[in-house]
C-alpha cells in the first residue's frame, strides 16, 4: 500500500486522485491554490456550490477526455442552471452529471471557482469550491468541439464578520431560528448536517453562512438559494439567509401541524375500530348481538301493527326478516336488507282516510280558494256527486289543462280537502328516466323506490289525492325507458291495482288513489294517456275576475309576505291603480304576473315605511311606474284607423289572448307581374303558413268572381307584426282572406272590427278554440263588433255577462257572410 501511494504521488495521474482518493487531512494537500481568472464554465444542477463543500459529478467519456486534456481544467467555474418553468422534475441521473453548456444565458451569472480532481475509473470530477465569482467576459464560445465556454472571472471579497450592531442582531436571530429549525429535523438529517458541519468552523463569520447556505441548498428551491448565494455584502447575505431560514421554518411548522393532525385522525379511527371490534366480540360472547336484531324485528312488527298487509307482501317480509337475522351486521348485505324492510313495512297497507262527499262543503272550499271558474267548479261538483252515489271516487283521472297561473295546481289541493284525503304532488317536468317512477333495481348502489311509493309512504294512506304536475313536459322515450308507458300502468284503473315497483319487486295496489294531472298544452300529451283522462279546460281570467282575485287573494297574501299587516293604514292602493296594473302590466291569462307586481309594489312601500315615511303612501295611476316599473304593454292601438289591407284578428297563446293584425301589401310596383308571387313574414309556423296559402287561393277565386284581377296580376306580401313572437294556429283564415280582399278592393274594413275563424278552400268558416281569451283581448283593444264561427255559439252562451257585455257578435258559416259584414255590403 505504501509503495502504491508513493507511485501515485509521483505519477502524472496524481491530480485525478488527490482529495477524492485520500480525503482531507491525508497529508497530500498543500496550501490552498490561488483562484484563476480564466477558467472553463461548467453547468451544475439543483444548487450552487458553497465554499468548502466539495461536490462530485459524472462525466460522459467525451467530456471526460476533453477536460483532462484541457490546460484550463485544473480550476473551473461552477454555475447553476436556471430551472425551467415548464419542467418540475429532473431525472435523478442528471442531478449528478455535468452536460455540455450551450449558452451562458441558461445559467446564473454568479457561481463558484472550484479546484478539480478526476477519477478515471468511474469518469467523475470532484469540485472543491474556493471562492464565489461572476464571469465578466467570454473568451471562447461553446461549440461542438468545445462543450464548455472559456470565461474571465471576477472574484467576490470573502471573509466578512458580524461587527456592526445590526449584523450581530441578525446573527443572533439566525442562530435562534436555526435552533428552532433543528427541532423539526429527522435523525438522518441531523447526522448529515453534522458531517457537513465538520468542514466549516462554527465562528459567526462568512464560513458560518456558507454552512447554513449549504444546509439550505438541500431543502429549498434553487432560485431562493441562489438569491442568498449572490448577495454581495456580508450584511445583505446575512439578512437573506435569515429570511430564508425563517421561511423554511414556517413551512416545516405548518407541515408538522398537518402531519400531527392527520396522524391524530388516523389514530382515532384505528382506536375506534379496535374498540368496535372488541365491543362486537363481547356482544357475540354475551348473545347481545341477536338482541339488536330482535329490536329491529320488533320495530318492523310495530310498523305493521293495525295494517291489513296482503298475503304476498306478508310472506316477502317474513323471508327478508329471516335473512336479516342470519346476516352479519358488518356486511353490506345487512344494510341493504334493513333499508328494504324499512320501506316495505312503512307503506300504509289497509289505512284509509274516510272520504266525505258533502257537496255544500266542497262548493264552499272551491269558492274560498278560487274566484270564477264556474265551469270547472261545476265539473268537480258533478264528479263528487257521482262519487257519492258510487260510494268511492275511483276509476276516473282528471286532467286540468290551461295557461300558466290560472290555478290548476291549487284546484287539486282543494279537491283533496273537499274529499278529506291526503294530498301529495309529483312534478314530471323534464323527467326522462322511468326509474324515477318505477324505482331502481336493488342491485344498484343507492337504489330507492319510485315517486309513487314515496307518495304513499309520505301520505300515510292508500287513498290520497296524488297530483301529477306538468304531465305535458315529461321527457320522451330515452335509453332509460319510456316514462309515458310507465304512466299507463300507474294511471290506468284496470292495471294499477297490481303496480310493480322495481325496488320493492312486488305488486302494490294503487287503485284507491285519485290521480289528478295538469298540463299547459294537452296536445303535447301522448294520445294513449289522453284517452284515459277526463280533460277539463281551465280558462284564463277576465279583467273583472283579475280585479276580484287581486282584492280577495293576492293583495292580502302580499301584505302577509311583506309583514305589513299592522301597517295597512300607512299605504293605500287606489282602484284605478289596480286597474292600470291589470291592463298595462299583466295581460296573461293567469294571475301570476299580477302577484309578482303587487309583491314588488309592497316591497317598495315597506322600504319607505322602514326609512321613516310618516305620511300615508298613496299609489295612483300617476305614480304606479315608480313602484311597479315601466308598463310592459302599451294602451294605444297599433292602428287608430284601419287602412286598406289591414284587418284585426284574435289569437290564443299559452299566456292568454292577444290582438293579431294581418297586414297585406303589394311587393312589386313596376306594373303587372308575369308570375305573381306570395311572400310571408312574421315568424309564421307551418300551420299558419298553410292557412295563408288556403286563404290566398280562396281570396283570388272570390275576387275573380267579382271581376277583380288584382290578386292574379300582382305579387303580394303578407306580414304579421312582432316578428320575434312565433305564430301558429288554424284560426286566422277569414282574417287573412279579408285583408287580401281589402287590398284588392282598396277598401278598409269597418272600424273597431275583429274576427277569428279558419276557412276552407270552399269558403266554409270552421270553429276555433280559446274563445274566452280571444274576447278578453278584443275588449282590451276596444273592439265593438266580433265575427265568430257559427259552430262556436254554444261556447258564447257559456261566457259570463261581464265579458259579453258591450260586444256585438256576428256568427257566420260561409265566407260571403264575413265579406258582407266586414265591408258593409
Amino acid at each position: 500500500m505504501l509503495k502504491a501511494a508513493r507511485y501515485i504521488r509521483t505519477s502524472p495521474l496524481r491530480r485525478f486522485f488527490q482529495e477524492f482518493q485520500f480525503g482531507e487531512g491525508s497529508g497530500l494537500h498543500t496550501q490552498e491554490p490561488k483562484p484563476h481568472e480564466v477558467v472553463r464554465a461548467l453547468p451544475v444542477l439543483r444548487h450552487p456550490i458553497f465554499p468548502k463543500h466539495a461536490s462530485r459529478f459524472r462525466l460522459s467519456p467525451e467530456l471526460f477526455r476533453f477536460l483532462t486534456a484541457d490546460p484550463h481544467s485544473d480550476q473551473v467555474g461552477a454555475f447553476v442552471m436556471k430551472p425551467k418553468e415548464e419542467s418540475y422534475e429532473i431525472e435523478s441521473m442528471a442531478l449528478h452529471s455535468i452536460l455540455p453548456l450551450e449558452s451562458l444565458d441558461s445559467v446564473y451569472s454568479v457561481g463558484s471557482v472550484c479546484k478539480t480532481s478526476f477519477n478515471k475509473f468511474d469518469r467523475t470530477i470532484t469540485l472543491q469550491p474556493l471562492n464565489r465569482v461572476t464571469y465578466t467576459e467570454v473568451l471562447e464560445e461553446p461549440s461542438k468541439e468545445v462543450p464548455f465556454p472559456l470565461v474571465r472571472l471576477k472574484h467576490f471579497e470573502e471573509g466578512g464578520k458580524a461587527t456592526s450592531e445590526d449584523e450581530q442582531a441578525f446573527m443572533k436571530l439566525l442562530v435562534e431560528k436555526l435552533e428552532e429549525l433543528k427541532n423539526h429535523f429527522s435523525n438522518q438529517e441531523v447526522a448529515t448536517l453534522e458531517i457537513i458541519g465538520q468542514r466549516f468552523n462554527m465562528r459567526y463569520d462568512e464560513e458560518f453562512l456558507n454552512y447554513v447556505g449549504t444546509m439550505l441548498s438541500y431543502m429549498c428551491e434553487t432560485k431562493k438559494v441562489q438569491h442568498v448565494f449572490e448577495a454581495g455584502s456580508f450584511y445583505e447575505r446575512l439578512k437573506r439567509t435569515t429570511e430564508l431560514v425563517d421561511e423554511h421554518l414556517q413551512m416545516r411548522s405548518a407541515m408538522r401541524d398537518l402531519q400531527e393532525e392527520a396522524q391524530s385522525k388516523i389514530s382515532k379511527a384505528s382506536e375506534e375500530h379496535m374498540y368496535r371490534e372488541i365491543l362486537n366480540l363481547i356482544k357475540n360472547r354475551l348473545g347481545m348481538d341477536r338482541d339488536e336484531k330482535e329490536t329491529l324485528r320488533v320495530k318492523y312488527e310495530n310498523n305493521l301493527e293495525g295494517k291489513e298487509v296482503p298475503e304476498h307482501i306478508k310472506k316477502l317480509i317474513q323471508e327478508e326478516m329471516e335473512r336479516l337475522m342470519m346476516t352479519e351486521k358488518q356486511s353490506g348485505e345487512f344494510h341493504i336488507i334493513r333499508t328494504y324492510l324499512d320501506w316495505l313495512t312503512s307503506l300504509p297497507y289497509g289505512l284509509f282516510t274516510e272520504e266525505t262527499f258533502d257537496l255544500s262543503k266542497a262548493k264552499e272550499i272551491l269558492d274560498r280558494d278560487h274566484y270564477g271558474m264556474k265551469d270547472v267548479k261545476e265539473r268537480i261538483l258533478e264528479f263528487l256527486a257521482v262519487s257519492k252515489l258510487r260510494g268511492h271516487s275511483k276509476g276516473k283521472i282528471l286532467c286540468f289543462s290551461g295557461p300558466p297561473g290560472v290555478g290548476k295546481t291549487s284546484i287539486a289541493r282543494s279537491i283533496a280537502e273537499a274529499l278529506n284525503r291526503k294530498y301529495f304532488r309529483i312534478s314530471l317536468g323534464g323527467l326522462e328516466d322511468v326509474s324515477e317512477l318505477k324505482g331502481h333495481r336493488r342491485t344498484y348502489i343507492g337504489a330507492q323506490p319510485g315517486k309513487l311509493i314515496s307518495a304513499l309512504k309520505n301520505a300515510g294512506s292508500e287513498n290520497p289525492v296524488i297530483l301529477i304536475d306538468e304531465i305535458d313536459k315529461m321527457g320522451r322515450r330515452a335509453f332509460q325507458g319510456s316514462p309515458e308507458n310507465a304512466l299507463l300502468e300507474i294511471l290506468d284503473p284496470s292495471q294499477n291495482n297490481s303496480f310493480l315497483d322495481h325496488y320493492l319487486d312486488t305488486t302494490v295496489d294503487l287503485s284507491k288513489v285519485l290521480f289528478i294531472t295538469t298540463a299547459n298544452f294537452p296536445e303535447e300529451i301522448s294520445p294513449i294517456l289522453i284517452d284515459r283522462m277526463d280533460l277539463i279546460n281551465v280558462q284564463g281570467y277576465t279583467a273583472d275576475e283579475k280585479m276580484a282575485i287581486l282584492n280577495k287573494h293576492l293583495l292580502p297574501e302580499a301584505v302577509k309576505n311583506t309583514s305589513l299587516e299592522e301597517k295597512t293604514h300607512n299605504f293605500e292602493i287606489s282602484h284605478e291603480a289596480k286597474h292600470a296594473l291589470i291592463q298595462n302590466y299583466a295581460r296573461e291569462a293567469g294571475v301570476r304576473g299580477i302577484q309578482k307586481k303587487i309583491n314588488r309594489i309592497l316591497e317598495k312601500v315597506a322600504r319607505r315605511i322602514v326609512e321613516g315615511e310618516s305620511q300615508v303612501i298613496k299609489i295612483t295611476p300617476d305614480n304606479l311606474a315608480e313602484y311597479a316599473g315601466q308598463p310592459e304593454f302599451s294602451t294605444h292601438k297599433l292602428y287608430q284607423k284601419m287602412p286598406a289591407g289591414v284587418v284585426m284578428g284574435l289569437a290564443y297563446t299559452s299566456m292568454g289572448g292577444s290582438a293579431l293584425y294581418i297586414e297585406v301589401s303589394k311587393s312589386k310596383f313596376a306594373g303587372q307581374e308575369s308570375e305573381p308571387k306570395l311572400t310571408m313574414t312574421g315568424n309564421l309556423k307551418q300551420v299558419m303558413s298553410e292557412s295563408i296559402q288556403i286563404a290566398y287561393t280562396f281570396a283570388r277565386k272570390f275576387a275573380s268572381g267579382k271581376g277583380n284581377t288584382f290578386l292574379d296580376n300582382n305579387s303580394i306580401h303578407i306580414h304579421v307584426p312582432e316578428g320575434a313572437t312565433p305564430k301558429d294556429g288554424p284560426s286566422a283564415g277569414i282574417t287573412i282572406t279579408t285583408a287580401l280582399l281589402s287590398l284588392a278592393l282598396e277598401t278598409p274594413v269597418l272600424p273597431d272590427l275583429a274576427m277569428t275563424g279558419e276557412i276552407s278552400l270552399t269558403g266554409k268558416v270552421l270553429p276555433i278554440g280559446g274563445l274566452k281569451e280571444k274576447l278578453v283581448a278584443a275588449k282590451r283593444e276596444g273592439v265593438k263588433k266580433v265575427i265568430l264561427p257559427k259552430q262556436n255559439i254554444h261556447h258564447w252562451k257559456e261566457l259570463s255577462e261581464s265579458l259579453t257585455k258591450g260586444l256585438e257578435v256576428e256568427f257566420v258559416e260561409e265566407y260571403p257572410e264575413v265579406f258582407s259584414i266586414a265591408f258593409n255590403k
